[in-house]
């Protein structure tokens, strides 16, 4: 435990408070040294400095790169590819697709790992069982609608000016080879609509402009097709994939090229587009930069950012997102910043592991995940979670408020490269608004206003990204064996949830929960659990293509057989060196660690076979807690009676009309 002096911080509701005062400030949190769900003042202090410690060195970390390069394993998008599935080589051509992951568990001796097991053969294996049940959209209506700004979110990563003036023009290149590859996989080919640009020589005065000198023919009308407002290419079906987008109709691109008879050609297919990807970046010079000599440190590709923002498409839409790009401008006169060994290289590599990436990417839920789990730190108990968040808040809201996506993005790879990734892409596609979810988590534990959370963590996509997000992606850590054994609510609920893997119902929980159970007070259902000495793996993922047909994946990893790079996450704490001289107040808020808190609750009441019931909780409170004033959790589960043994329980009398009405004194009167 870290031990810090409880003097150090005098705040509005850090220190034991009265009943009035607490009253007075009802949206911080006020520490309670008895209560057995209110942390204390001394815990609240010790969590704030330890986290504002902590994230003020990852923040200096991040001041101390190198203005416009980035660490370079955080620009090799596989580090987050781990175990991720392939999309099946043929898709249904429904609107939905399912599948389960499926789990190890299994008895170990203490301390040895499994080795893996395959799963080609056909004996049962009642070690692996089935998770819950994923739901992946395939289509929508209509394509997302893009807008032109010159204040979009990727004008504040410090890119060079050729990944500003490009991004917009190589993201929907990446939407375009990431659709068609979909409806490939579908059984379905592309065709060009009637929705083009007319190539033109020259141009108005600040029009975005793209000059195409020496382009072919092809490439000039495959990007006539794709940047003309609509949507400039069309499928069979009523549905477009999700990562289908357009130019907004008010944002007026010219495309500058001499006049070429381009209008019988075919629309490409997905490899026909990579190699039109390709012509272009050679021509515009859209690559790696070549002055660069420190292996650490990269310059971000033009290419490579069209496709980091080309993912999260699917995620835009999902949240209501808006994709913004800077103003394009693309001229042929520079050349040479494409490298035709390793540019290229690189790009057919995206290409080839599109069916991993087009897994995660198609799952908003399962990005929200890992998005979140920045900020997640694995000893920090549900009720002092508002403290931790406080500090992360305190530290980098001005570097939010400066609009400095850069120093931000680096500050999470500093800490957590995986998830600093889709930080990135997130920013690369534009919509500015991302940074204010970041103060709205920090202070309510929900990221937009009107919109359900997605930052409830997910065993299954931790496993995929090889990343951490909750105390259930730890082993048991003990084993129970004593009939009086006291045990870690951590371990009850890891233990409730490998019982049930494939309920849906329940919200996954976080942050670790705190305090211990009696084991008599636990069902007798999941005393083998507690007393086995098992660890939970994740296995394959089964996808359900409709008329019994499935298809399994292994994972990136197993089915490339190629290594990833050891990317390792830095969440130890760092100690706090300075005090806070008093007078010294901290806006702690109270809804983080009460929603957390409520959590862990819910999940409590309901034991391994699904019923609720506030004994199988096990905490002890006198009256209805203050944090459980409208609560929906006692809605739905079986309260006992909780009056003194000497209540009177002679029924009330019914009033004077009930009484009228049951002795039929209005009978006949409408």
């Amino acid at each position: 435990m870290i031990s810090i002096d409880s003097d150090s911080v005098l705040s509005d509701c850090t220190s034991s408070t009265t009943a009035s005062s607490e009253r007075s400030s009802p949206a911080l949190l006020c520490s309670d040294e008895d209560d057995p769900l209110i942390p204390s003042a001394a815990d609240i202090k010790r969590t704030y400095h330890v986290g504002k410690a902590t994230w003020a060195f990852f923040l200096q970390e991040a001041l101390n790169m190198p203005q416009g390069l980035w660490p370079t394993k955080l620009l090799d998008p596989y580090i987050a590819l781990s175990q991720v599935p392939a999309l099946p080589s043929e898709l249904p051509r429904s609107n939905v697709l399912h599948g389960r992951p499926r789990w190890h568990l299994r008895q170990r001796a203490r301390g040895i790992k499994y080795p893996e097991t395959s799963v080609s053969g056909n004996e049962w294996d009642p070690a692996l069982v089935s998770g819950r049940r994923v739901t992946f959209c395939l289509g929508h209506q209509d394509s997302l609608r893009c807008g032109i700004s010159p204040q979009a979110a990727a004008c504040y990563l410090g890119t060079s000016s050729m990944t500003m003036n490009s991004i917009a023009v190589l993201t929907l290149c990446w939407s375009y080879v990431l659709s068609t590859r979909f409806l490939e996989l579908q059984g379905k080919l592309v065709q060009y609509s009637t929705h083009r640009l007319r190539p033109q020589r020259g141009s108005k005065p600040h029009q975005p402009t793209l000059y195409l000198d020496g382009a072919s023919p092809a490439l000039v009308r495959w990007l006539c097709a794709i940047l003309c407002p609509g949507l400039g290419w069309s499928a069979p079906g009523k549905l477009l994939p999700p990562w289908a987008a357009s130019i907004d109709a008010n944002v007026g691109i010219a495309v500058s090229a001499p006049a070429s008879a381009e209008g019988t050609l075919a629309a490409p297919n997905s490899s026909e587009a990579i190699e039109l990807l390709l012509e272009l970046c050679r021509l515009c010079g859209l690559g790696t930069e070549a002055d660069q000599n420190d292996q650490d440190w990269t310059a971000l590709p033009p290419y490579k950012a069209g496709f980091f923002a080309a993912l999260m498409l699917p995620f835009y839409r999902f949240t209501g997102l808006r994709p913004q790009f800077p103003p394009p401008h693309l001229s042929t006169k520079d050349a040479a910043g494409f490298d035709d060994n390793i540019d290229q290289a690189a790009t057919r590599r995206l290409a080839q592991g599109l069916r991993y990436f087009m897994t995660l990417s198609l799952h908003p839920p399962s990005l929200g995940s890992i998005l979140w789990s920045i900020f997640w730190q694995p000893d920090i108990e549900c009720n002092l979670v508002s403290p931790w968040l406080a500090a992360i808040i305190d530290t980098l809201d001005p570097t939010i408020h400066a609009k400095r996506a850069e120093i931000l993005v680096k500050t999470f790879a500093s800490r957590r490269p995986k998830v600093a990734f889709w930080w990135l892409a997130l920013c690369l596609l534009g919509d500015v608004s991302v940074l204010d979810w970041i103060r709205r988590y920090a202070q309510t534990q929900s990221e937009q206003y009107g919109y359900g959370s997605l930052s409830p963590p997910d065993p299954m996509v931790s496993a995929w990204v090889g990343s951490k997000q909750s105390f259930l992606d730890f082993d048991k850590t003990s084993c129970y064996t004593g009939p009086s054994d006291l045990v870690t609510r951590a371990d009850l609920l890891r233990c409730r949830f490998d019982c049930k893997l494939q309920d849906s119902a329940s919200t996954t929980l976080s942050w670790r929960p705190f305090g211990h159970t009696s084991k008599q007070c636990i069902e007798p259902d999941l005393w083998p659990s507690l007393e086995a000495d098992y660890v939970r793996e994740y296995s394959t993922f089964t996808w359900y293509l409709g008329k019994q047909r499935r298809a399994t994946s292994l994972g990136y990893q197993r089915e490339s057989g190629r290594a990833i790079e050891e990317v390792r996450d830095m969440v130890e704490v760092r100690l706090p060196g300075d005090k806070c001289q008093a007078p010294c107040r901290h806006d702690i808020k109270l809804a983080p660690s009460k929603e957390a808190t409520l959590n862990m609750l819910s999940l409590l009441v309901e034991d391994a076979s699904g019923t609720r019931h506030w004994a199988n909780a096990a905490v002890l409170l006198q009256n209805l807690h203050p944090w459980m004033r409208d609560w929906e959790g006692l809605d739905t589960m079986e309260i006992p009676d909780r009056r003194a043994p000497d209540a009177d329980d002679t029924p009330k009398r019914p009033s004077w009309f009930l009484q009228e009405w049951i002795e039929g004194m209005h009978e006949g009167n409408e």
